[in-house]
């Protein structure tokens, strides 16, 4: 429509250009008659219409009239000819759309997770910072402890504010009922520094952080399910964790931080870790804090990381005991920490779609080379006629965009589903990935990509076109389907282009495939099957020491009872979960200077847990009630902790003690009792850690989780389960219920998502490649009917006629296959991050997906070959 309207406006403007042109000219030739000079009489008549406003300006226009006119009338012509043509038209925007459509919906989802600025006021100034160990192998970051995180506030000049946050979870209790929260507790100025004011009530204040002030901040979600949107819950008293604490605002419908899933149901100040004996705002060393800052102006993240340096230094200084030298600050744009696990899947994705785009686009361009081939006549007699070449690229190319942004339009619908799809059915977390939207930008993507295809890979056929001689198009076109040896060669070329980028995605998806199976079967050290875990929201403002360990102790018996148990016990962590502590120790007979103390992954284990999870024993026992309330302090260890600090002694009876108090047992020297086989705590791909155990009643942490062991099915004991801690206790919420074998499937999910993606693009890239081979050898068929058909006159056996058609298209496989071999060599490397105990140029991935290559080729190259060899001669010659 704008286009036609450009073409009326340029013929408007054209006509009145001509009319005041004429009227000028013979004003002025009237005066000059009448004896005025020419300079004088064009002077006059430029006076006498210089008062037509911008009719000389307008008038320049008109140079656009003849273009758009032909431009419009080519548009009409190429819609006709697709709508004669709708078979050969709608293959090809179904191929244009499965392109354009995975580029689109990957472009959606960059732009989302990467590319849009965080939703906060000018995101550009908002950094994560932490501190940076330099003395483990590479540099390690870590969180901050409250009293660091206080002075880095209070001292720095880089900064106009910084915030602490820490995630964790609260039990909201209801009228009979309980609920598990995901909550954060932040410093008075966190939402200040991110910029966001609530939508109700106010925001927290300085106030806030001192002992007792317990308030809290909604999320909208929260306070419209739990609360029903009531305005009156702004400042009213609510119970969490046997606790009361005062609503002070709510925030608005789209905050979210931290950004990803789930979301936090609320945000409390950080009053409830200043409280108590020994709070944990005053324990210098205990690094649980995450900090996000926002920059002053004129401000960059190198000049604030070299401020805090000079802060962390002067830490270490006054604060040997905790403070490390090799302790130093780390300042990383908030975005760029954000995304910084999931940006290699995003590059791995965005170049996978990047090739298939290619393949779409050469599939494309072969088959406008075949068809304007096949028009070579037509061409040809428009030649004759007085058509220039210009006309005839711009009538090709105009054909070619035509096809390019309809597959482009269709290609649209296909990627706002697999957006939707993508969304909801992710097996990774990737923040910000549920608000990947086709918006305005994506429409300029789209619109961008069409237009740009159209015009590069329809250049090649409208050039190739028309530079078809007019003799010979008019020749050949009369006798059979017209194509030289030229045509030939680029279609060729276009296959083996194919069959690389094919071979390429084959191999990518071939190395991230034998990856992935290699991490299925690791062993993680315990046995997961028919293994379920749970935690229950227990609050430590109720019960004491010996009371919650009493607690649990009666839970798990109950759950014991439960028929299709097998084994049941607690601790904390659980591997592969996100959970756990760093906690430094000293070894008998190894002094060491304060601050210098060894620090290791610590466990909180109650009796049968190790039996429970199956992880073998390999020296001493194990926690038994002998390693109660009342019992000598005990400790085990695994073999990796035995192999570093006891390589050439029995650790039986070696004595350690933990930097770790809790008022009931203050830093106990414990006798190691026991050591156990390593397990995969961080994940499947993570080499086993030290780690030490605890008996959980000389060290009662808050919620460990419950691992059962059953003979049932696992959803029918996680019902049963829910039910007993129920009747158990009403007041305690279940939560965070899973088996074992899901933990170490959403350990692998990353891995796997990667090896299913680039799967699935390989598998489009081996169907076009196929197809492009195909139709190649499908056309060349067509050409060389009269010279099949004089060969198996003249005697030509059809194993014959088989074997040069098949011979071909291996040919053509091979030649794509060794550049696709040669080219994923090279860039594989790119990928070999992503590699568990697999090389980047494995042989026998690359030898294997050449041979399914090789072997897909040669079934694609069969079908025309079969129709070849049946041909009738006699018929053939006939009609040609």
């Amino acid at each position: 429509m704008w286009l036609k309207q450009l073409w009326m406006r340029g013929r408007m403007y054209s006509d009145l250009a001509e009319e005041i042109q004429q009227h000028l000219y013979e004003k002025r030739e009237a005066l000059i008659a009448g004896g005025m000079s020419p300079e004088e009489a064009a002077r006059l008549t430029r006076r006498e219409f210089g008062n037509v406003t911008g009719i000389e300006e307008r008038s320049r226009e008109a140079w656009m009239y003849p273009f758009v006119e032909s431009l419009w009338a080519d548009l009409k012509y190429a819609i006709r000819q697709l709508r004669k043509n709708p078979v050969y038209a709608f293959s090809t925007m179904l191929i244009l759309a499965s392109g354009i459509g995975a580029t689109t919906a990957v472009f959606t989802l960059i732009n989302a997770v990467l590319l849009r600025p965080l939703p906060f006021a000018e995101p550009n100034r908002l950094t994560w910072i932490s501190q940076q160990d330099h003395s483990l192998p590479g540099v390690a970051a870590e969180s901050l402890s409250y009293p660091d995180y206080f002075d880095w506030r209070a001292q720095n000049h880089t900064f106009s504010g910084l915030a602490s946050y820490v995630g964790g979870g609260i039990t909201l209790q209801t009228s009979g009922d309980s609920r598990r929260l995901d909550s954060q507790t932040v410093s008075s100025n966190f939402f200040d520094v991110l910029g966001t004011a609530p939508m109700l009530g106010r925001d927290f204040g300085p106030n806030d952080e001192k002992p007792g002030n317990r308030v809290v901040m909604f999320s909208y979600s929260l306070w419209q399910s739990q609360f029903g949107s009531a305005r009156d819950v702004i400042g009213s008293s609510i119970n969490m964790d046997r606790r009361n604490y005062t609503v002070v605002g709510v925030m608005p419908k789209e905050f979210q931080f931290p950004l990803g899933r789930p979301a936090p149901a609320l945000w409390k100040s950080l009053a409830d870790d200043a409280d108590g004996k020994e709070p944990e705002t005053q324990q210098r060393g205990f690094d649980v804090l995450g900090v996000i800052g926002r920059l002053r102006r004129g401000v960059t993240a190198e000049q604030a990381q070299a401020d805090l340096n000079l802060i962390a230094r002067n830490l270490a200084r006054e604060y040997p005991d905790t403070n490390k030298q090799y302790y130093s600050a780390l300042v990383k744009p908030e975005l760029e920490h954000m995304t910084g696990d999931v940006r290699p899947a995003m590059r791995l994705l965005c170049g996978a779609v990047i090739l298939v785009l290619l393949l779409v686009c050469a599939n494309v361009a072969g088959l406008l080379l075949a068809r304007g081939s096949s028009r070579t006549g037509e061409f040809a007699l428009r030649t004759a006629i007085g058509a220039g070449r210009a006309a005839i690229i711009r009538q090709v190319l105009v054909e070619s965009v035509t096809l390019f942004v309809c597959g482009g339009a269709a290609g649209l619908a296909l990627a706002f589903a697999l957006v939707r799809a993508a969304s909801k059915f992710m097996p990774i977390e990737i923040p910000r990935v549920e608000t990947a939207t086709v918006d305005t930008s994506v429409l300029v993507f789209v619109l961008i990509v069409s237009l740009f295809t159209g015009l590069v890979f329809g250049a090649f056929p409208a050039w190739r076109v028309s530079h078809s001689a007019l003799e010979r198009g008019l020749r050949e076109g009369s006798r059979t389907v017209p194509g030289g040896t030229g045509q030939q060669r680029l279609h060729s070329g276009l296959v083996i282009a194919q069959t690389a980028i094919g071979m390429i995605l084959l191999i990518g998806s071939g190395l991230l495939m034998r990856s992935f199976i290699q991490i299925l079967n690791v062993d993680p050290g315990f046995d997961p099957k028919y293994l379920i875990t749970g935690r229950v929201g227990v609050s430590f403002n109720t019960l004491k020491h010996d009371q919650h360990f009493l607690f649990y102790q009666r839970l798990l018996t109950r759950i014991s009872a439960l028929p299709g148990v097998q084994a049941v016990s607690a601790g904390w962590p659980l591997p592969m979960s996100d959970s756990g502590a760093t906690i430094s120790f000293n070894i008998e007979g190894r002094p060491v200077a304060k601050g210098d103390q060894p620090s290791e992954s610590m466990g909180v284990v109650m009796p049968g847990y190790f039996e429970t999870m199956r992880i073998p024993l390999i020296a001493g026992r194990t926690f038994s009630e002998r390693d109660g309330l009342a019992g000598p302090p005990t400790i085990m260890i695994n073999q990796a902790f035995a192999r570093k600090y006891f390589p050439r002694q029995n650790p039986i009876v070696q004595r350690i003690q933990p930097g770790l108090g809790d008022g009931v047992f203050d830093h106990p020297v414990r006798e190691v009792v026991g050591v156990i086989g390593d397990i995969k705590r961080k994940g499947l791909t993570a080499e086993p850690e030290p780690q030490y155990y605890l008996p959980y009643a000389q060290a009662v942490v808050t919620n460990p989780y419950l691992v059962v062991r059953t003979s049932i099915s696992p959803a029918v004991m996680q019902r049963a389960m829910a039910v007993a801690i129920h009747e158990f206790d009403k007041s305690v919420p279940f939560y965070e219920v899973s088996t074992m074998e899901q933990y170490l499937s959403n350990s692998a999910a990353q891995p796997r998502f990667q090896a299913f993606l680039l799967t699935c693009f390989a598998g489009i890239g081996l169907v076009l490649a196929a197809i492009a081979l195909y139709g190649l050898l499908s056309y060349m068929v067509v050409q060389r009917t009269r010279e099949i058909g004089l060969r198996m006159a003249l005697g030509a056996q059809r194993s014959d006629v088989l074997g040069m058609i098949v011979r071909r298209g291996l040919l053509l496989a091979l030649i794509g296959t060794g550049a696709g071999l040669a080219v994923s060599a090279t860039i594989t490397s790119f990928i070999s991050g992503m590699l568990y105990h697999v090389q980047a140029t494995d042989p026998l991935t690359f030898a294997t997906t050449a041979a399914l290559l090789l072997v897909v080729s040669v079934a694609a190259s069969s079908i025309p070959a079969y129709r070849a060899a049946y041909l009738d001669p006699t018929q053939t010659l006939r009609e040609q």
